[in-house]
């Protein structure tokens, strides 16, 4: 599979090739072989659920690291996962898209008015709420729609500050993660 991860600004295609257990990685067309062993998971949240990550032993190239990892929840993230990875003593942020989604999220950009942003759904859920309506100046943070999933209501805001050009839903409809609910421009 191959994948794109994005650190400090910089892009790297990833490839990898799994044969039960991550074996093997090439990493912009250099390649390693690793071997990793997950020592403690992350503690569990408020309901009770383990989140993606933990306290890991990597061996990169015949070089043995300890590593941290947990995976950061952003909204509107379709295809990419954010993770938090400490290693070294250095922290870093490391977004993973996979070519595919980056390509066909690339192509749906695209088809989007200049400098215009998207409110996408950040998981299934209902509409409840819509705060604005086309025309409406907002700003960065503003809640434009609210979004029932799991029994609970999330406000999701406004990534930009500008003008509603379209809302794309009507209150009552189930919608599905990644669907643009508003473009703002």
């Amino acid at each position: 599979m191959t994948y794109i991860t994005t650190v400090n600004n910089q892009m790297y295609r990833v490839d990898i090739s799994e044969n039960g257990q991550l074996s093997h990685i090439t990493l912009d067309g250099s390649s390693y072989s690793l071997a990793w062993q997950k020592i403690a998971p992350l503690a569990t949240d408020a309901q009770g659920n383990v989140p993606l990550g933990g306290r890991y032993s990597l061996l990169l190239a015949g070089k043995s690291y300890e590593l941290f990892a947990r995976r950061i929840t952003k909204p509107g993230q379709k295809g990419r996962e954010t993770y938090e990875i400490q290693v070294a003593g250095q922290r870093f942020e490391v977004l993973v898209e996979d070519e595919r989604s980056k390509l066909l999220a690339g192509l749906a950009r695209s088809g989007t008015p200049t400098g215009a942003a998207m409110v996408a759904a950040p998981m299934p859920g209902l509409v409840v709420g819509i705060s604005v309506e086309v025309g409406a100046s907002v700003h960065e943070g503003q809640t434009v729609v609210i979004l029932e999933a799991m029994k609970m209501e999330n406000d999701l805001p406004s990534p930009v500050t500008g003008t509603v050009k379209e809302i794309c839903i009507t209150r009552g409809q189930t919608v599905d993660q990644g669907e643009v609910l508003v473009v703002i421009g």
